[in-house]
C-alpha cells in the first residue's frame, strides 16, 4: 500500500484559465443587458490574476485567512482588479460577488481522459488517495460534483489550512494522514509547489503533463503510467514516459 497525494488543477483536471475566465465571466454576466460600454478584455483580467492569490506568495502565513476569511481576502483583490480596469464600484462589487459561484461550476473542469481509470486502479489496489491542493475552500464540492469523491480518503486544501504548497506546514498536515507509515507519493504539475514541496516532505515525486523536471523522481505525460510507478516503489531514479 502507498499514500498518493494529488494536486487537482492541471493534474487531474484541465481548468485553465480558471480564475481569469471566472472573473471575466462574472463581469460579463453582471453587465449583461445593461448596455455597459466597458471595454474590459479577457487579457486585461488575466494580467491581474497573475498575482494576488495566496499561492502566489506561499512564503506568507495565511492562517488568519481561512475559509470565509480566505474569500474576503480574495474578493478584495478581485474588486481592486476590476476598479483598476475602469469598472465602476457598483458593477465591480456585484461582479466580485458572482465569482465564488462561477468558479465552482462543473463545466469549468475537464477531466484528463485517464484520471478516473487511474484513481480507480490505485484505490482498488488498496492505496490511499488524498487531495493536496492550493485551492479555494469548497474544492470538495467540485470534486463531488465531478463524481470523484469516492476515490479520495481525505482532502488537504490550502484555503482551509492557511498555508500553501510548498510550505512545510501544509505537507505536515497531509502527512498526518499516513497513519501506517506507508510510502508517500506527490503527484502534480507544478515544479515548485508539488515537486520541490514533495521532495522536502520526504515524498516520492511524480511530475505530470509538463514534460521533464529534473527534481522529480518520475516524470510522465499520462496519469495511466502512475500505477506502474507506484508499484515500483523506488526513490532516486528518474523515470520519463
Amino acid at each position: 500500500m502507498s499514500v498518493i497525494f494529488w494536486d487537482f488543477d492541471g493534474t487531474l483536471v484541465k481548468s485553465n484559465p480558471l480564475w481569469s475566465g471566472s472573473v471575466f465571466t462574472a463581469l460579463r454576466e453582471t453587465c449583461a443587458g445593461q448596455n455597459n460600454s466597458l471595454n474590459v478584455k479577457f487579457e486585461d483580467i488575466r494580467r491581474y490574476m497573475a498575482f494576488g492569490f495566496t499561492w502566489h506568495t506561499p512564503q506568507n502565513d495565511y492562517t488568519a485567512f481561512k475559509n470565509e476569511k480566505w474569500w474576503e481576502f480574495m474578493n478584495r483583490h478581485i474588486y481592486k482588479s476590476y476598479i483598476s480596469l475602469g469598472v465602476d464600484s457598483e458593477t465591480a462589487a456585484a461582479a466580485t460577488q458572482k465569482v465564488r459561484s462561477i468558479i465552482k461550476r462543473t463545466e469549468n473542469y475537464t477531466l484528463y481522459d485517464d484520471a478516473v481509470s487511474t484513481l480507480d486502479a490505485l484505490k482498488a489496489s488498496g492505496n490511499k488517495n488524498i487531495i493536496l491542493s492550493n485551492n479555494y475552500p469548497e474544492l470538495i464540492e467540485v470534486i463531488r460534483n465531478l463524481k470523484l469523491d469516492k476515490y479520495f480518503d481525505a482532502y488537504v486544501i490550502s484555503a482551509q489550512e492557511g498555508y500553501d504548497k510548498p510550505r512545510k506546514e501544509l505537507f505536515e498536515i497531509a502527512k498526518s494522514y499516513n497513519t501506517n507509515n506507508e510510502p508517500m507519493f506527490m503527484v502534480g504539475d507544478n515544479a515548485n509547489a508539488d515537486v520541490i514541496g514533495g521532495n522536502n516532505a520526504g515524498m516520492i515525486t511524480v511530475f505530470v503533463h509538463n514534460g521533464y523536471c529534473k527534481e522529480a523522481a518520475y516524470c510522465t505525460d499520462t496519469l495511466s503510467a502512475i500505477p506502474k510507478i507506484i508499484s515500483k516503489n523506488k526513490t532516486g531514479a528518474v523515470h520519463f514516459d
